[in-house]
């Protein structure tokens, strides 16, 4: 029997012997030559496969977008990585088993790497970083520490980690590397400096790994990205050689189509016969049955070719027919329209056309977008320009319909009405025919240009901004029933199923006239509503109009840079508004545009603002260019030394606070900050002084520093004090102070709406000049809606008070033909005109004054 034959013994003796020295733990030639067989076609297989299967999946993903240079690796996301979840972790379950069963084999560090692998295709970053670091300190094979530390680099570049990525490749560049690891540290080096942005460096390292490249490495693609490179560089020839490159390495169709079309345009062009022969190449792509779905693609270069030899109009056809082509690749329609939006703003400067383009680029193009936040950013630009140039022709539009008599206006409602109404029926038809031939939505086919009427109603860019409008709220949508379903089958089996059964089609009988008739008379009624027929409707309209023009101007000259089109917008506000609020800042502007085109138009500019508002941040610009960097350097002191002031005035220090300010106000020139310094030191007459000249100073304040950020709070502080005087003359009525012994003012009354204060002010500063009086101080304040005060201070006492009104009254300054004005002249004591001021009742101090002051004295 063969359990008892010598050579049974001796098989299970070997057999024992073999199992033994094919031990993990043993290091003989048995056991390595076991373990490396086991590892390399069990678990290290498999591991290999599953990672496969996941970049099968990532390139399967990957949407290449041939307009912009491919990436060389397809991006990795959350959604995306939760496919592949189940072949990651069997992947790391199989390399797990190759480097705990087999610990003796060489593919233990291969194994790390491709859990590495795993980890950063999971997105598990950190786990990813840490594998490869193990491996690189304690591996002993320096190809799979290098490996490691080319894989390091992508991790730490997708990771964003990008001073890490450098110092990577610091310290591999130390190493010698075999010829595979040195193909995949420049792809990876490559791959960085895309990221970046750095296309020099991109292409340097790509062109060193090309010859190292096997088909199987998607050698074709990276030879059509270098080409794709020195192409954007501007390197058309090495652009050329290496498509021609591509094409001999026999690359998939679509790679193979854009490889031909690109060629195309870096054909190198030095005869007119070149050019014809480029066209004649794009013209058979186009042609070519097998080509029908790149058609947009083609459309787009014949386009791109174009506008490289200046053919705008040719371009701008081109384009629009990519867009029309554009049937099941949103990216390259989206495309499409941002080049439609570059060319109308950058080549042709029609921003409205441009507007209604960035809008349709905005909705086609996907999240991760090249510059997709740029793009946004003028998208918006352009749309609150739009924005306000309707603004501007609607307002016009409705205050024009506003003076026409009610039968015109009628006929013009009408044949507003009638003209939408033929626009809107044009385009539903235009709609149908493009859903007949199965095309989307196309909400720029009938716009090739734009009118440059100013009535809002007729204008052209209308239907292109409805349009834009529409893709902006519901997407890109087919004209059909139901367009607002998501579960259209329902409702059409709805409409056409259960209500035929019930109602015949000849039962229903539809008056269309009457309804168009309805719709025509709500859309009359809407638009009768709309118009400004009111003064202070009127008075909405143009402050629309007034507002929009400010901005208008604004986005003219910061954003589009438009100095010209700025300087018209900004001379219409002020010539149609000359009351606006905006005045001082449009006159600057204009003084600037014209400045910059050394045009004498801003020396009288520079005059309005230095004459009407000399206390004016723009006055102080114009005196002196550096002031805002002045302003910052004192405005960091001057913040210091009202710190310290303001803790006095906590304090009720306010002799030691008024010196601080004083101090400071006298050694620092005139800065933003000095605002705040000088409302303290109102805010410290406050406390100390008489109610009237705390007003007045608050007054002066609001007058001096219109721009400040502390002007509604002077006001809010004024209105205050005005309504506790009020409140407080009422409590007690108006009672004058007998005791006359003090110091007094002088008061000259006069009516507001005479507009005298200059002249008034001149003549009363001429007497005091040319008189006993000189040294005295005039000042001006308003009463109330009706009267100013001219004030002249201080007399002594009552005596002095009285010599001087007699001499005024004898010489009488006021000449010719001012005399004629109304006027009430009269002296008051310091207590007394607080009470004059609360009541402001003249005629009730003119009977006290008259009593006790002119009554035995003349």
């Amino acid at each position: 029997m063969l359990a008892k034959s010598p050579f049974a013994y001796f098989f299970y003796l070997c057999l024992i012997i073999f199992l033994f020295s094919c031990s993990a733990e043993r290091k003989n030639i048995l056991s390595k030559t076991y373990h490396n067989t086991t590892a390399r076609y069990n678990a290290y297989y498999y591991a290999k496969k599953r990672i496969k299967e996941v970049e099968a999946i990532l390139k399967d993903n990957y949407d290449n977008d041939y307009n912009n240079v491919l990436k060389i690796y397809p991006k990795i996301d959350t959604a995306l990585a939760n496919t592949y979840q189940e072949q990651i972790d069997d992947c790391i379950k199989k390399a797990s088993i190759a480097i705990q069963r087999h610990k003796n084999s060489k593919w233990v560090d291969d194994s790390y790497i491709y859990i590495g692998r795993a980890r950063h295709y999971s997105l598990e970053y950190v786990n990813a970083i840490e594998t490869y670091k193990f491996v690189n300190t304690k591996s002993e094979d320096d190809d799979a520490r290098h490996e490691a530390l080319a894989r390091l680099l992508r991790v730490f570049v997708d990771s964003k980690e990008f001073e890490n990525a450098v110092a990577v490749e610091d310290y591999i560049k130390k190493e010698t590397l075999n010829k595979k690891n040195q193909k995949l540290l420049h792809i990876n080096k490559a791959h960085h400096y895309q990221v970046v942005e750095n296309y020099d460096k991109m292409v340097e390292n790509l062109v060193k790994a090309a010859p190292m490249l096997k088909k199987k490495d998607g050698k074709g693609r990276i030879y059509f990205i270098i080409g794709q490179i020195y192409q954007k560089l501007g390197f058309d020839a090495e652009a050329f050689n290496y498509y021609k490159k591509c094409l001999a390495s026999n690359p998939e169709y679509e790679l193979d189509f854009y490889c031909r079309l690109n060629m195309a345009q870096v054909t190198q062009l030095g005869k007119s016969s070149d050019v014809k022969a480029a066209r004649k190449l794009l013209n058979t792509l186009l042609k070519d049955s097998k080509n029908k779905e790149y058609k947009d693609k083609i459309y787009y270069e014949m386009a791109q070719f174009e506008f490289k030899q200046n053919n705008l109009d040719k371009a701008i056809e081109y384009y629009k027919s990519s867009v029309e082509n554009s049937i099941s690749n949103p990216r390259q329609k989206g495309q499409s329209f941002l080049r439609l939006g570059e060319v109308y703003y950058d080549s042709i400067r029609n921003y409205e056309l441009a507007q209604a383009y960035y809008d349709s680029a905005v909705q086609s193009l996907p999240p991760d977008y090249e510059n997709i936040e740029k793009i946004k950013e003028r998208k918006d630009i352009l749309n609150e320009f739009v924005k306000q140039l309707n603004t501007i022709e609607l307002q016009d539009s409705l205050l024009m319909l506003s003076e026409l008599d009610t039968a015109t206006l009628s006929a013009k409602l009408n044949t507003i009405i009638e003209e939408e109404k033929a626009k809107k029926q044009a385009e539903e038809e235009r709609l149908k025919r493009e859903q007949r031939r199965t095309r989307q939505f196309n909400n720029f086919n009938q716009n090739s240009g734009i009118s440059s009427t100013a009535w809002y109603f007729g204008n052209p860019s209308a239907v292109a901004q409805g349009q834009a409008e529409f893709i902006r709220i519901w997407g890109n949508r087919p004209l059909e029933d139901n367009w607002r379903r998501s579960n259209k089958s329902s409702a059409q089996s709805y409409n056409e199923t259960n209500l035929s059964d019930v109602v015949r089609p000849q039962d229903v009988v539809v008056n269309t006239d009457s309804i168009e008739r309805v719709s025509s008379a709500n859309k009359f009624d809407q638009m009768y509503a709309a118009i400004p027929f009111s003064e202070e409707a009127r008075a909405e309209s143009l402050s629309k109009i007034e507002n929009a023009y400010y901005k208008l101007g604004n986005i003219y000259k910061f954003q589009l840079e438009e100095d010209l089109n700025a300087a018209g917008a900004f001379e219409t506000l002020t010539n149609r508004f000359p009351k606006t609020e905006y005045l001082a800042e449009a006159w600057y502007q204009l003084y600037l545009i014209y400045k910059s085109f050394d045009d004498p138009r801003n020396e009288t500019y520079k005059a309005n603002i230095l004459s009407k508002f000399p206390n004016s941040i723009y006055a102080k610009l114009i005196e002196n260019p550096n002031y805002t960097e002045e302003s910052t350097v004192a405005n960091e002191k001057l913040k210091k030394v009202y710190e310290i002031a303001y803790k006095y005035y906590q304090q009720d220090k306010i002799d030691t606070s008024r010196y601080i300010i004083d101090q400071a106000l006298n050694k620092y020139d005139e800065a933003l900050f000095t605002a705040n310094l000088q409302l303290l030191k109102v805010l410290l007459i406050g406390k100390t002084e008489d109610i009237t000249l705390y007003q007045y100073e608050l007054g002066e304040f609001i007058t001096n520093y219109p721009d400040s950020e502390l002007k509604p709070y002077a006001e809010k502080l004024l209105e205050s004090s005005r309504s506790f005087q009020e409140k407080k003359r009422k409590r007690l009525g108006t009672q004058y102070v007998q005791y006359l012994e003090q110091w007094h003012y002088f008061v000259l009354a006069y009516e507001i709406k005479s507009n005298l204060s200059d002249p008034i002010t001149n003549a009363i500063n001429s007497f005091n000049t040319s008189s006993q009086f000189d040294g005295l101080k005039t000042s001006n304040l308003i009463l109330n809606d009706e009267y100013a005060l001219i004030l002249v201070s201080d007399f002594e006492d009552k005596q002095e008070a009285l010599s001087y009104y007699n001499s005024f009254l004898k010489q009488d300054p006021i000449k010719e033909p001012i005399r004629d004005s109304k006027f009430y002249k009269f002296v008051i004591t310091k207590d007394n005109f607080n009470i004059f001021y609360q009541s402001k009742e003249i005629d009730t101090y003119l009977s006290f004054f008259t009593k006790n002051y002119l009554n035995g004295t003349n």
